[in-house]
């Protein structure tokens, strides 16, 4: 048995121990359904690489104003955060994305990750949607209705 092949079973079973909603997204990839009081569930893929685990959740779309103060308060976020950064893709579209090693695959450890995750959107999701766009004063955030 391979070591990819290892890693893909024993993170297979780590998050059927999570018991939330996951789906196959690809070869050694899933969709894992991680809940969020702000934002609603967030989507992560989780995928095998080599020797470790990537972790990356879509988080909003490119900011429409001021993409500096977004940017800038991301990074320094960075700072802060265990385990995750934001990134931004070629459309300038913010995601979480972390690295876990594979040798540390467990249950517990994928909890704690999706976990940190989950706050870390709870904490920045909201300032950071009013920094870079358009939300009307007074309105209210939280997950899309049932």
């Amino acid at each position: 048995m391979s070591e990819n092949s290892s890693l893909a079973e024993r993170t297979a079973a780590a998050i059927a121990e999570l018991g939330v909603p996951t789906s196959v997204s690809g070869e050694d990839e899933w969709a894992v359904a991680v809940p969020t009081e702000i934002r609603g569930d967030v989507t992560v893929i989780v995928g095998v690489r080599e020797r470790s685990l990537r972790l990356s959740a879509f988080l909003m779309r490119r900011a429409d104003r001021n993409h500096t103060e977004v940017y800038r308060r991301l990074l320094n976020r960075n700072l802060r955060t265990w385990l995750w950064r934001f990134a931004l893709d070629d459309a300038g579209d913010l995601f979480a994305v972390a690295d876990l090693p594979g040798v540390s695959i467990a249950g517990e450890l994928l909890d704690r990750a999706l976990g940190a995750l989950s706050v870390l959107i709870d904490e920045a999701y909201e300032p950071t949607v009013r920094a870079a766009f358009d939300v009307p004063e007074g309105a209210r955030f939280g997950p899309p209705p049932a």
